[in-house]
């Protein structure tokens, strides 16, 4: 493991190359690396460790199109949405970093070795132990890790986090240090609505959070120019939670949507719905989320009930 990590250094808050968006954070720890970590504009991608297939594509889809426009991926190095996030980034010869649980003499997860040996021989990539070199993975060390893996980021994306998930304590650590927080609500069918109801938590409990249907969304908002995208990779052989699921056409790709139509939709499920809840979870003014609900139900991918409610069909 690490072959291709020669050259590693020690940074303290006093060390003339320590980033300065640690050093801005309470208590800046020291860490290892892999290289210098260069003051960046950077993106931290995180998620479920056991994503549904198309949650996975999505992470590397994202990863790719960013990396391809300059930012640095910022992730954990975890299995599923990490790990897809880090590899959309290697793909399109881009920058990403990993934030490690352990010190610089340990592997979490221990199938990743290859994944690290990739991202460290990467001209852009970089090993990050904000442990000391001989500190085990523990539940512990999860937590400490998501705040230097969030305090690098510019913004925090979530994909796929259940109610109780570790991405919900990155998201808590975007909260605590203002970053912007978007989080992928859903997926267009009722049926998976459990598998990210930690994102639908977060979107109704903090009015800043907004809810990512499409990434052009985010490509707007961070004044950056749509990059090099992807042709969606064949599905994996085990994915356990597709295994008894019927396929469906996914609304979230249709390039006929807005972004309003977009954003409305990720906000719907099976449950029916006030256009006014259906807003404020959208985060869109109540006249646009009414035109695009209309829109929405014109080609018959939501369902108007009564009284101004709505569901997907």
């Amino acid at each position: 493991m690490r072959a291709f990590v020669k050259h590693y250094e020690r940074y303290t808050p006093d060390h003339p190359d320590y980033p300065r968006k640690l050093l801005s954070r309470l208590d800046p720890p020291s860490f290892t690396a892999s290289g210098a970590v260069p003051n960046v504009r950077a993106v931290a991608i995180v998620g479920s460790r056991e994503p549904m297939h198309e949650a996975a594509v999505f992470a590397h889809e994202l990863a790719f199109e960013l990396a391809s426009v300059g930012m640095t991926i910022v992730s954990g190095g975890a299995l599923g949405i990490d790990a897809a996030a880090h590899r959309g980034a290697l793909d399109a010869g881009g920058a990403t970093w990993v934030v490690c649980p352990t010190g610089r003499n340990h592997v979490a997860p221990p199938q990743h070795a290859g994944l690290y040996d990739r991202i460290a021989a990467s001209k852009s990539g970089r090993l990050i132990w904000p442990f000391e070199d001989d500190t085990p993975v523990h539940r512990s060390r999860y937590r400490e890790r998501n705040r230097v893996l969030v305090a690098l980021a510019e913004v925090v994306v979530v994909i796929q986090a259940r109610h109780a998930s570790g991405s919900r304590n990155a998201c808590s650590w975007a909260q605590d240090m203002g970053k912007q927080l978007w989080l992928v609500p859903a997926l267009p069918w009722g049926v998976y609505e459990d598998f990210f109801s930690g994102a639908a938590d977060v979107l109704r409990s903090d009015p800043k959070a907004r809810a990512l249907g499409h990434r052009a969304q985010l490509f707007e908002a961070l004044g950056l120019p749509r990059g090099r995208q992807l042709g969606r990779p064949e599905a994996p052989s085990k994915s356990p939670s597709l295994l008894f699921l019927p396929r469906r056409p996914d609304p979230l790709l249709d390039p006929s949507m807005t972004l309003e139509e977009t954003a409305m939709f990720s906000a719907t499920s099976a449950v029916p719905h006030h256009a006014e809840i259906l807003a404020e979870k959208a985060g869109q003014p109540i006249g646009r989320a009414n035109t695009a609900l209309l829109t929405l139900s014109l080609k018959d991918v939501v369902v108007e009930g009564p009284d101004g409610f709505f569901r997907r069909k």
